[in-house]
């Protein structure tokens, strides 16, 4: 391994993510991983790396690193202001740094998490078969100012590599996303479950466990005790307050609110990029 960046400034959350941690549900131990895997995955393909290397997922924006080696990387996810010494930078496009160079996250304009991936990957020690950050569960390291971002030695790539424009993921202050029928979608009120489907639910803030949903209160037919379920990424459970809980890549594996419903795996990605304000529809998809 050699040293390829120092965290400089600490921006509002990242964590060092590969492609998750497999097997370890049935010990309450969540996949996290990746939370857009579109962009992750982009990444990867970009700078023709094996398909589970580790990318550095930032949210919002806010971090500035110091090269302490030579590297090829690449930047997708949301768009977002990014510098390389002062000046921008293009993402979805790899790009070079030298030693002592600055690279300056910035603010992000649409969507909310960014992947910062070098040829190669990240190199991280793998815990339960996964270098993915879960500080529930005291897996993976933290990233804090002054942290230095391990590599691997790797050939530079000869030439540019990118993605064309059409090719990116688009990233939408509204969205549409398919869902199945959750186990207790039927212990809702009818007047519940055509909201659920017909009303736009807005995005009020969250974090890698879960994005809170505001809109209209959906209500059970009738209250009763709900056994614990096995939960998922995209799980949608309903607490007491009747707001929508979408569950993201490092939620409890099991949970004991009622699901209303499941988002489509394909459809994940679209969630994850979401941000405050931003509004989601919901579409049943067909048994």
């Amino acid at each position: 391994m050699k040293p390829l960046l120092m965290i400089k400034k600490k921006g509002v959350y990242g964590s060092l993510q590969d492609q998750g941690r497999y097997g370890y549900r049935a010990y309450g131990i969540p996949l996290s991983g990746p939370m857009d895997k579109v962009s992750f995955q982009a990444a990867q393909y970009i700078l023709s790396n094996d398909k589970n290397q580790t990318s550095f997922e930032i949210f919002v924006g806010g971090f500035e690193f110091e090269a302490l080696n030579e590297g090829t990387y690449v930047l997708t996810g949301a768009k977002c202001k990014c510098l390389l010494n002062d000046v921008p930078v293009e993402m979805w496009k790899t790009f070079h740094l030298a030693k002592g160079d600055i690279l300056s996250i910035k603010s992000v304009s649409l969507g909310s998490i960014v992947y910062l991936t070098p040829k190669g990957g990240f190199q991280i020690e793998p815990i339960l078969g996964s270098g993915s950050y879960f500080p529930l569960g005291n897996l993976g390291d933290a990233i804090n100012e002054g942290s230095v971002i391990f590599g691997q030695k790797s050939k530079t790539l000869r030439f540019t590599r990118g993605l064309y424009a059409p090719f990116r993921p688009t990233f939408k202050t509204s969205i549409t996303v398919r869902i199945f029928k959750g186990p207790h979608f039927d212990l809702f009120t009818d007047e519940s479950q055509h909201q659920f489907l017909n009303i736009p639910f807005q995005f009020s803030g969250g974090n890698r466990m879960g994005y809170y949903l505001k809109g209209a209160a959906l209500q059970l037919k009738e209250s009763k005790d709900i056994l614990s379920e096995a939960t998922q990424f995209g799980t949608i459970q309903v607490p007491q307050s009747g707001e929508p809980i979408v569950l993201m890549a490092d939620a409890q594996t099991v949970g004991g609110y009622p699901i209303i419903a499941t988002i489509h795996e394909d459809d994940l990605h679209k969630v994850a990029q979401m941000r405050m304000f931003n509004t989601i529809n919901f579409v049943l998809m067909e048994e």
